[in-house]
């Protein structure tokens, strides 16, 4: 019998989760609006989910590999399962709180708990020799196209009432289809070969001198990063668009299908652009372009504008991702990638974490387009400042 190789139960496993992620990323908002949250209080409630997802990366940072790889990946799988069965059955805004506090939720469209750091240090092994960023080029589209396909698939509930939705119970199947594919992700892991795992798992490998001031030094920027991408997650965007041209409701899913698509494809560009001109130069100059359109998004003339801006952002603001995953794990050694990814990781995800809360007190002072502003220009400072403290980091292999 021909077994499925670990890269493609992977890649099928982050498909469905992320299918998952894109259309509770675009509902997630609407719903807890639904629930009795006012706009301010819904945009910093985003951020639990998020610090949630760090604190779980602390841990598998710590014990991942002691626990299992394997292991981890099926408990987070069954962990999405408790989070959409929380969210769909919540009769108040504050009981969907707790749903979200499991860290298995994502109002940003993309991970937001420790899968990444398990899957990241997998891929890294069994990725061909001298392939690895296309690797992960292949992995993240994957994800992509399956997060675009969520986004789609969030405009069903409206299908199905031939109007936009008005209250929270026409959006609660949608939230069970998420607790569903919590449970395929969970199935699919277990099917991963017993290769995956590291040979010894007893003791936990510390991160070398130089491997630790690498990686301490890149979670701090990538946490900078992260912070300005909290003020700017899907699921405010979504409410962004709603609440300021409220007649783009029922294109929203198509907005954000769109959006995932031109993300998806953008990482095969990133791949050949890192293998021909360098990783870190990827990242920064495809980045900066990409603040600079978010910050025209609220200033556009109108609804046809703001979503060409927002589009032409989403085609660029993704590129870094294959090439920042392939340049850690070029720098740091095998077993030495797990915490790598965990750290980097939970420092994204606790700095993410802040800036929904920052950008709901900044709505309530300065607007509701305000955190556009605020999250492009300092993503364009992170960008300056990668590139002048890494310029002269070159990683093992692409």
């Amino acid at each position: 019998m021909r077994t499925t190789s670990p890269l493609a139960l992977l890649t099928a496993n982050r498909a469905i989760r992320t299918f998952g992620y894109g259309f509770t990323s675009v509902l997630l908002g609407l719903y807890l609006r639904f629930l009795g949250g006012d706009a301010a209080v819904v945009v910093a409630a985003l951020g639990l989910s998020l610090a949630s997802g760090a604190a779980l990366n602390v841990l598998v940072g710590y014990y991942g590999d002691r626990f299992g790889r394997r292991r981890v990946m099926v408990v987070m799988g069954l962990l999405m399962a408790v989070a959409g069965i929380g969210l769909a059955s919540a009769p108040t805004f504050a009981i969907a709180l707790l749903a979200l506090a499991t860290g298995a939720i994502s109002p940003t469209g993309t991970e937001v708990g420790p899968f990444l750091a398990i899957e990241q240090s997998i891929v890294t092994e069994v990725a061909a020799k001298g392939r690895r960023t296309r690797a992960f080029a292949v992995y993240n589209l994957m994800g992509s196209l399956g997060a675009a396909a969520g986004a789609l698939a969030s405009g069903v509930p409206t299908l199905l009432l031939g109007a936009a939705p008005t209250t929270a119970d026409p959006l609660r199947p949608m939230f069970l289809l998420y607790a569903v594919l919590g449970l395929v992700a969970a199935a699919l892991s277990t099917r991963l070969p017993a290769s995956v795992e590291l040979d010894r798992r007893e003791e936990r490998r510390s991160l070398t001198p130089r491997s630790r001031s690498l990686v301490t030094r890149l979670s701090g920027l990538f946490a900078v990063d992260s912070f300005a991408g909290g003020f700017v997650i899907q699921s405010y965007a979504s409410l962004w668009f709603y609440t300021v041209y409220p007649e783009s409701l029922g294109f929203l899913p198509l907005l954000f299908a769109a959006a995932g698509v031109l993300s998806a494809l953008s990482f095969l560009v990133a791949a050949r652009l890192g293998e021909r001109f360098g990783l870190l130069e990827t990242m920064v100059f495809t980045h900066i372009p990409s603040s600079l359109l978010l910050v025209l998004v609220p200033i556009a003339p109108g609804f046809l504008a703001a979503v060409s801006l927002y589009l032409a952002r989403m085609a660029l603001s993704q590129m870094d991702v294959p090439t920042r995953q392939a340049f850690l794990a070029g720098i740091v050694a095998r077993e030495e990638r797990t915490a790598s990814n965990a750290v980097t990781n939970t420092a994204r995800n606790v700095a993410q974490a802040a800036g929904p809360f920052s950008s709901g007190a900044v709505v309530t002072f300065a607007g509701l387009s305000a955190p556009f502003f605020i999250g492009g220009g300092v993503k364009i400072l992170y960008d300056i400042a990668l590139y002048v403290a890494f310029r002269k980091v070159a990683p093992a292999e692409v």
